[in-house]
């Protein structure tokens, strides 16, 4: 673990980069937000479920789970792996350090990733095992310490698969890396966050998710060309259910259904 000194703060600049991404530090009383700890918690959890459900215009509570984590995995991860593959800084993500809001207008989300200690550890060494260590630490925070307990508890709680809450938080992850971190990352920078990149989706990488598997590797295959894409998409191998809260119908772009729907329309 880090000691407490080797703590700072994110600079002027950093912030801007990182609240595009939803990143704010934490007031209280704010509307409409959970600690994200009370999740965890059987009753507080479905209550909140309940509530974003008619706001989303979800069909079902499994349907809200799935678009829950969709959510989540890109308001956590999105701040962390930029700070930490673009910056050298270590943002703590751990479930306990972070507040879950859930506003909503039009179906469509207004939430941001409020952290109750937005301090940061920053890694200033050209020693690359101990920035493995501390790289491991950052992350074993989000994923073990956060989001492998979320899905643990939506597919407890409503029965909606593992395969799709993990693929959600995957193509989240890819995202990230692939078209805002290496599109974006300043040139001296790129080796270590392709190297982050990598040992994300390395197979043996499976402590940090506390897992005996990487839940990420099943879904990273190569992009194609399809009759529906001009540009190569990764496609999905689990639908999440998105068009089940949208009417009519509406199917993201890189979901396996299109292509048993050829009448589909795509998310654009």
């Amino acid at each position: 673990m880090l000691e407490p000194d080797t703590r700072q703060v994110l600079t002027s600049e950093e912030w801007d980069a990182l609240a595009t991404f939803g990143l704010k530090s934490y007031q209280q009383d704010e509307p409409l937000s959970i600690d994200s700890s009370k999740l965890l918690n059987d009753a507080w959890c479905l209550d909140t479920l309940q509530k974003i459900m008619p706001e989303l215009g979800a069909t079902n509570i499994r349907v809200t789970a799935s678009l829950v984590i969709k959510r989540v995995a890109f308001l956590t991860l999105a701040p962390v792996l930029y700070a930490m593959s673009g910056f050298d800084k270590g943002l703590d993500v751990s479930i306990e350090n972070s507040v879950f809001e859930y506003p909503l207008e039009n179906k469509l989300w207004l939430s941001k990733m409020p952290l109750k200690d937005t301090s940061v550890s920053v890694w200033q060494n050209l020693d690359k095992e101990g920035r493995c260590a501390w790289r491991e630490d950052i992350l074993n925070k989000v994923f073990a310490g956060h989001l492998t307990r979320l899905v643990e508890q939506m597919y407890r709680l409503t029965k909606v698969s593992r395969r799709i809450l993990w693929e959600n938080v995957a193509v989240r992850v890819f995202s990230i890396y692939e078209q805002r971190i290496l599109a974006n990352v300043a040139e001296e920078k790129r080796a270590v966050a392709e190297a982050d990149y990598a040992y994300l989706l390395d197979k043996t990488t499976t402590q940090l998710f506390g897992l005996d598997e990487n839940p990420l590797t099943p879904f990273y295959r190569d992009k194609r060309l399809t009759e529906l894409s001009d540009k190569p998409i990764r496609v999905r191998r689990t639908c999440c259910f998105y068009y089940q809260a949208t009417e009519p119908s509406v199917y993201c772009g890189a979901c396996p259904l299109l292509f048993k729907k050829p009448k589909a329309s795509p998310k654009t």
